[in-house]
């Protein structure tokens, strides 16, 4: 279910990116369950199931969100997904968080920047005006990339992660769209 905001120039979506299905989930799945409890890379502290990653897919999308793999060689190697920011009030609306997953071997291919780049994109035609990602401190590739599309740091929530008796610190990057929205009206 696509909510494209009416009157928003389309943009052409680098190469290989597309709208997932439902045939992707298990290889989305595979590729989130690659940092699972890793403390690193991401907050997953246990591999997920089949039936929850379609349940959080069908929830973005039902939401009218996008949710989007890049294909190598008629593979997904990466995905993208952007919902509701975790504050969900009306006054946080249009502002959409970004989340971007990449298969392992592919790391340092440009496939995470290439699925960055479609994430910018997409928010702006699903009428968002913000776009936030939530990254573990230790994630410097992750960082990487959300910089690489002029996101900044905007906070360092120190020590709040914890992976067992370890703790991380989480950082949120921001990218206001809604500069480039008015020059567009």
């Amino acid at each position: 279910m696509s909510s494209l905001k009416q009157g928003v120039p389309q943009q052409v979506l680098p190469r290989g990116v597309r709208e997932s299905t439902d045939a992707d989930l298990p290889a989305m799945m595979a590729i989130f369950n690659e940092t699972a409890d890793t403390g690193a890379n991401s907050p997953v502290t246990r591999p997920m199931t089949l039936e929850e990653v379609t349940f959080y897919i069908n929830l973005y999308k039902n939401d009218g969100l996008p949710v989007y793999v890049i294909e190598r060689g008629c593979e997904v190697v990466g995905w993208l997904s952007i919902n509701r920011f975790s504050w969900g009030t009306q006054a946080c609306r249009n502002t959409g968080e970004a989340a971007i997953y990449v298969r392992a071997d592919h790391y340092g291919r440009g496939v995470g920047v290439r699925l960055g780049q479609a994430s910018v994109i997409l928010a702006r035609q699903y009428g968002l005006e913000t776009v936030v990602s939530w990254i573990m401190g230790a994630n410097k590739p992750s960082q990487h990339i959300v910089q690489a599309i002029g996101a900044r740091l905007w906070a360092r929530l120190p020590n709040i992660a914890r992976f067992g008796e370890t703790r991380a610190d989480v950082l949120l990057f921001g990218l206001p769209l809604y500069e480039e929205l008015n020059q567009d009206a």
